[in-house]
């Protein structure tokens, strides 16, 4: 469940780093970049100008970051801003300290989040902004502190190319947790093959209930029920909708790797170690629980909305990804909505030419 902040090959920690332009390179300030982020910064990154660029970004990343400093968060950017190609990127937050990153790594940044009572941002503002503003077709809705490797990128490739060939599509996923020691908040030229040499193996999914990213064309949302963002139900409703609909909805975990660094939260009535870690009834208890929780009724169902329940799987085969249905999906129990014949065969066959 993604918070209010979402390897199967060797190659895929391979990064070709990509430093400022000339133009901006003397406008990269590191020991700056290090005081606003308060992560320990030795590579310096900024966002590509796409202003300035001649071609249109094929994938658009978008997040709701929490306050900065927070070094959490600025690892998530480091690893997003090391992706060959690297995507557009899109900061949704009134948080302090988010206007000044934003700024100094040329991420596009959007204020005058609609918020509850409880001033969490707002799902329906969220999703109409992303697919207003993004320029990429492809939009990934992911948290702030998920780490990429390249693999991300190159599976997200795969991902352009379905979307080619189908009028619209939900690719969604668990992260995987880890801890992470003291170094690894120095981001360097080696960061990647250090992490995957310590952490790959070491990681551990989230439950199959839970879903941290959420990949789909603009447009997919023609609107959204104004829940609470990190509250619970809103994820189950997203793939509750995808099934209920005519939208293939694409299992992503087995090659889409999302990293998580395992830290605490806190939510208005509940205790500073989060609602992931209180008890059902508190969760339940939790007034923006509720609330979304009527809302997902209200606006359809959250009935078989969970990860198992998806129609198609992304896997490799030899050195060859692929689009394929989903064999556990028979053994599922409780998917009222979901279609395996969304997809046709021969256009199965064409995404896997």
């Amino acid at each position: 469940m993604m918070d209010y902040a979402p390897p199967e090959k060797d190659d895929s920690t391979d990064v070709d780093y990509a430093p400022p332009e000339e133009d901006d390179a003397n406008d990269v300030d590191i020991s700056r970049q290090k005081a606003i982020t308060g992560l320990d910064i030795v590579v310096p990154l900024r966002a590509k100008d796409w202003d300035k660029a001649k071609e249109r970004p094929k994938v658009t990343f978008v997040t709701c970051p929490k306050r900065f400093p927070s070094r959490s968060q600025a690892l998530g950017l480091m690893t997003w801003l090391t992706l060959d190609p690297q995507p557009e990127i899109i900061y949704i937050s009134d948080d302090p300290g988010v206007a000044e990153v934003s700024k100094e790594f040329g991420i596009r940044h959007i204020e005058g989040v609609k918020k509850n009572e409880y001033g969490t941002p707002l799902l329906d503002f969220i999703f109409h902004e992303a697919q207003e503003q993004a320029r990429g077709e492809i939009i990934v809705f992911l948290n702030t502190d998920i780490l990429t490797l390249q693999n991300f990128m190159d599976v997200l490739s795969f991902v352009v190319d379905i979307a080619s060939e189908l009028d619209n599509f939900l690719v969604v996923g668990p992260r995987q947790d880890t801890d992470l020691a003291p170094d690894f908040y120095t981001f360097n030229e080696g960061w990647h093959e250090r992490f995957a040499q310590k952490y790959m193996k070491k990681v551990v999914r989230t439950s199959s209930t839970a879903l941290d990213y959420f990949i789909f064309k603009k447009g997919f949302f023609p609107s959204f029920p104004p829940m609470a963002i990190g509250r619970f139900v809103w994820d189950t409703w997203i793939m509750s909708y995808a099934l209920r609909g005519d939208y293939p909805t694409i299992n992503g975990k087995e090659l889409i790797q999302a990293f998580h660094v395992n830290h605490q939260y806190e939510i208005s009535g509940l205790p500073p170690s989060g609602l992931n870690n209180a008890p059902l009834s508190k969760k339940e208890g939790s007034p923006e629980f509720k609330e979304n929780m009527r809302l997902g009724k209200e606006w359809g169902s959250i009935e078989g909305g969970e990860l198992s329940c998806a129609e198609y799987i992304l896997v490799r085969r030899g050195s060859h990804l692929r689009l394929e249905g989903n064999p556990g999906l028979k053994k599922a129990k409780s998917c009222p909505h979901a279609n395996t014949t969304k997809i046709t065969p021969e256009k199965l066959k064409k995404i896997n030419k």
